[in-house]
C-alpha cells in the first residue's frame, strides 16, 4: 500500500512584506509584493494536484492574524476547494497567529464529513483519525492539535497518544516551539519527547526557515519569505510512503520573491568592468537554479577579496552595478545592498620589506617550506583516512598545490588588511 502527502506551514495570508519600500521601482514590482503570498499558496496547491497526493497537511499560522481580512479568507477557501475538488483530503491545524476562535463557522462552514478538516472547528481540538488513500485503503493514523488562542504555554505532548499499532504509519501534525525554553508561549517541547511517541513523521509549523531536525521531524517553513532575514528558498515538503516506509522526502520551492545573502570574492579581477561580469555570472548561477517559481530575487551582496581597484569601489559604482544587473536580468534580480568587504591589493615587495609585524606575518606565511611541512605532517596524521579515499599521486600533488595557493592568498589578504590599518593609524 502506498500514499503521498504535502506538508505546508506558516502561509501567513494577509501578512505584508516589511522594509521593501525602497525597492518599489515600479507598479509591476508593487503588485508582485501584493500577490506573492497568494501566488506561492496556489503554487503549493497546484503541485499537490499535479502529484495527485492523497492528503495535504497544513501545520498552523495559515493566517497572519486572527482578524484576517475577507480577501485572505477568500484565497484560503478557493485553495481548499481546489484540493477538495481534486479528491485530496485536507487537514489544517490552528497556530498562535490563527487560533481556533479566528475561524468563523459562518465563513468556514465545513461539516464533519467534509474532505476539509479544520482541527477544532469541524473536529475536536485534539484528534486521532484513521486516514484512507484514494483507493479506500487505510494507510495511516493522524494525530493533530490546534491552538485554542494565541498562546499555548503547556507542553503539547500531553495531548498526543503513543503508537498502539506498529503496522500503521503514524503522522503528528503540530504547531510548536521545538527545543525552546519551557516558558515559551508557543507549545514548547523537544525532539526526544516527539520521538518517544513512536510516530513515523512529524509535520511541524511555527519556524519560518525550512529545517530538518531529524529524518522524521521537519519544519516545512513559511511558503514565502517576507523580509531580508527570511533568506533562501521557501516552500513545501512532498512525502511518499510505501509499505509504511518513507521512500521520498523532498523540499519543493514555491516562493515568488526570494531574499538571498551572497558573498562574491573578486580577488584577481582586473577592473570594475570585469568585476561586474563576475558578479553577474555568480548571481545567474544562483538565480537560474530555480527558474520556475521565483519571479524576483532581492540580493544583499557582500564583495570580498583583495583588489587593486579597492579605492574605486564607491556608492556610484555600486549603483551602476545594481542598475546593470537589474536591466540585464529583465528586472528579475534586484540588488538591495552592496557591502564592500574587499581589502586593497598591496605590492608584495612592500610587504616583504616591511620591518614591522606585517612583514613578519607575510614572510612567514608565504614560506612554502613551512607550509609544505605542515601539509606533510597533516598527511601523515590522516594517511589512513586519505588512503581510504583512493587518492592518486596526482590528487595528492594537486591538493598540496591548492593548499599552498590558498594559504598565500589568505596571507596577502591578511597582510593587506593589516598594512591598510597601520597606514590609517599613521
Amino acid at each position: 500500500m502506498s500514499f503521498s502527502f504535502i506538508h505546508i506551514s506558516d502561509i501567513h495570508l494577509g501578512r505584508p512584506f516589511s522594509g521593501l519600500s525602497k525597492f518599489a521601482y515600479d507598479e509591476k514590482i508593487n503588485n508582485l509584493y501584493k500577490t506573492a503570498v497568494e501566488k506561492a499558496f496556489y503554487n503549493a496547491i497546484e503541485y499537490a494536484i499535479i502529484k495527485n497526493v492523497d492528503f495535504v497537511f497544513i501545520a498552523g499560522d495559515t493566517f497572519d492574524s486572527d482578524e484576517h481580512d475577507f480577501s485572505s479568507k477568500l484565497i484560503l477557501k478557493e485553495g481548499l476547494k481546489k484540493l477538495s475538488d481534486a479528491d485530496i483530503d485536507v487537514y489544517l491545524i490552528c497556530g498562535n497567529h490563527d487560533p481556533i476562535t479566528s475561524y468563523n463557522k459562518n465563513t468556514f462552514n465545513y461539516d464533519v464529513d467534509s474532505k476539509i478538516k479544520i482541527i477544532g472547528l469541524n473536529t475536536p481540538k485534539y484528534m486521532d483519525m484513521d486516514l484512507y488513500n484514494k483507493n479506500g485503503e487505510k494507510v495511516a493514523c493522524l494525530h493533530s492539535l490546534s491552538f485554542t488562542d494565541d498562546k499555548m504555554n503547556e507542553n503539547p505532548i500531553d495531548y498526543f497518544s503513543k503508537v498502539s499499532d506498529n503496522n500503521t504509519f503514524n503522522i503528528g501534525l503540530l504547531h510548536c516551539d521545538l527545543n525552546a525554553d519551557s516558558i515559551s508561549p508557543y507549545a514548547p517541547c523537544n525532539i526526544n519527547e516527539l520521538k518517544s511517541l513512536g510516530y513515523d513523521y512529524w509535520a511541524l509549523g511555527h519556524i519560518h526557515v525550512p529545517s530538518l531536525n531529524d529524518d522524521i521531524i521537519q519544519y516545512a517553513g513559511t511558503i514565502q519569505g517576507r523580509n531580508t532575514k527570511e533568506t533562501g528558498p521557501h516552500g513545501i515538503r512532498y512525502i511518499k510512503v510505501e509499505n509504511n516506509k518513507i521512500t521520498k522526502n523532498s523540499f519543493i520551492s514555491v516562493d515568488i520573491i526570494r531574499f538571498e545573502d551572497v558573498n562574491i570574492d573578486i580577488s584577481g579581477i582586473n577592473d570594475t568592468t570585469d568585476a561586474l561580469a563576475k558578479i553577474e555570472e555568480e548571481l545567474y548561477k544562483i538565480t537560474n537554479q530555480d527558474k520556475n517559481s521565483c519571479e524576483l530575487f532581492l540580493i544583499r551582496l557582500n564583495l570580498t577579496g583583495c583588489t587593486k581597484f579597492y579605492s574605486e569601489l564607491n556608492d556610484e559604482i555600486f549603483s551602476v552595478i545594481a542598475d546593470k544587473i537589474r536591466t540585464n536580468s529583465y528586472n528579475r534580480i534586484y540588488i538591495s545592498q552592496i557591502i564592500n568587504g574587499t581589502i586593497p591589493n598591496i605590492d608584495e615587495n612592500i610587504l616583504k620589506d616591511d620591518e614591522g609585524i606585517v612583514g613578519k606575518v607575510y614572510n612567514t606565511a608565504i614560506n612554502q617550506a613551512i607550509i609544505q611541512e605542515v601539509y606533510s605532517e597533516t598527511k601523515e596524521k590522516y594517511k589512513n583516512l586519505i588512503a581510504s579515499c583512493n587518492f592518486t599521486k596526482q590528487d595528492y600533488n594537486s591538493f598540496a598545490q591548492n593548499i599552498l595557493q590558498k594559504s598565500k592568498e589568505e596571507c596577502l589578504n591578511l597582510c593587506s588588511f593589516l598594512f591598510e590599518s597601520e597606514s590609517k593609524e599613521d
